[in-house]
């Protein structure tokens, strides 16, 4: 087929499959979506790409996204608590890393896919930037999504066994962005938005770094927003495109072999990320007996590592602390996505002096 006749059959099958996977409650159904429906057009010979650029206008909005949560509320939470916080998001990630090494070491997965297959981050965002530092994409992004769908069920366990009330299905959050799509905030507030993303396009561009698209606007978003200088607020529109965008880049990049290979390895996808899980779990314990008022399902969900948007989910659902699960999940980020960069780069150069 002609490549115009291929994408738009491709993103017919896109919306098909958003819109089932929100009708049945799939958390991620704006990644996942694109994501499964460019496998099914990558392994039946379809020859389109998904242009780098275009992900590198994602991770600006993704950054623009993690920003934005910056408040008033969320910053007095983490300046009364900050050395709890960092701790134990300084816990969570030597925990990753352990765990990622002792996995490479065992010959489980190849190169630096544990360390960001395990990063307790937003996961399109531990996609981008383990692509950006040489991971492969796939495998990674296979263990970030069954990662949130473990950790969302893990979380359904937990409240039901210390007598939470049930947890109805976790897809309103999930999916906010695909209500009001036509939606646009204030216009200073949009285009404080946009022109942060395009300092952090522009700046990667320059610099020929991908991940400053990234770390540009959260970082230097979250700094302006919490010091009251400018207020973020991306479109829900602009916010799905941004995860499709993920969602395709990753999906075509397959192939018959490496879909094979990456089902292959599930089962170890699956050892590594229960581990990660259960290892948090443990850590939560400590952080509900330090943190005065924390209940167990609010330490669980403020340690959990499906990442800011899973607990976020989950979150909304039950009678939590929701600020505190907030300010952890964000601090946690913010940590990862400046320390993750290194590690994954000393766990590589390990395993070459182990293997010349």
């Amino acid at each position: 087929m002609r490549s115009s006749v291929q994408w738009l059959s491709l993103i017919v099958l896109t919306v098909a499959l958003v819109t089932a996977l929100d009708a049945v409650h799939v958390p991620a159904a704006l990644l996942l979506g694109p994501m499964l429906a460019s496998i099914v057009f990558a392994v039946s010979g379809s020859n389109i790409r998904l242009p780098r650029g275009f992900t590198i206008g994602a991770q600006a909005i993704l950054g623009c996204l993690i920003a934005q949560a910056i408040d008033a509320q969320l910053m007095a939470i983490i300046g009364a608590h900050w050395m709890i916080l960092v701790g134990f998001s300084l816990a969570t990630l030597v925990l990753a890393a352990a765990l990622g090494w002792w996995i490479t070491r065992a010959g489980w997965l190849p190169g630096t896919v544990a360390i960001w297959g395990l990063s307790p981050g937003a996961a399109s965002s531990m996609v981008l930037l383990a692509d950006d530092f040489g991971a492969d994409r796939r495998v990674v992004a296979l263990m970030q999504y069954s990662r949130i769908a473990l950790v969302a069920l893990a979380a359904i366990l937990v409240a039901k066994s210390i007598g939470h009330p049930s947890l109805p299905p976790p897809h309103e959050m999930s999916n906010a962005a695909t209500s009001q799509w036509l939606t646009l905030p204030p216009a200073v507030s949009l285009f404080a938005t946009t022109a942060l993303a395009a300092m952090g396009v522009a700046l990667s561009i320059f610099l020929r770094k991908a991940a400053l698209a990234l770390f540009i606007p959260a970082f230097a978003g979250a700094a302006l927003q919490a010091a009251g200088w400018i207020h973020l607020s991306t479109p829900p529109l602009l916010a799905a495109l941004a995860f499709g965008a993920v969602g395709m880049y990753v999906g075509l990049s397959f192939n018959r072999e490496m879909l094979i290979h990456s089902l292959s390895a599930l089962p170890k996808m699956f050892v590594a990320v229960v581990t990660m899980i259960v290892l948090c779990g443990l850590l939560s314990l400590a952080f509900c007996k330090l943190l005065p008022g924390a209940d167990p399902l609010t330490a669980y969900l403020a340690l959990s590592p499906g990442g800011i948007d899973a607990a976020v989910i989950i979150a909304t659902s039950t009678n939590v602390s929701l600020p505190l699960i907030l300010a952890s999940q964000f601090v946690r980020l913010l940590i990862v996505i400046a320390g993750a960069p290194a590690l994954a780069k000393w766990l590589a150069r390990r395993m070459e002096h182990r293997h010349p």
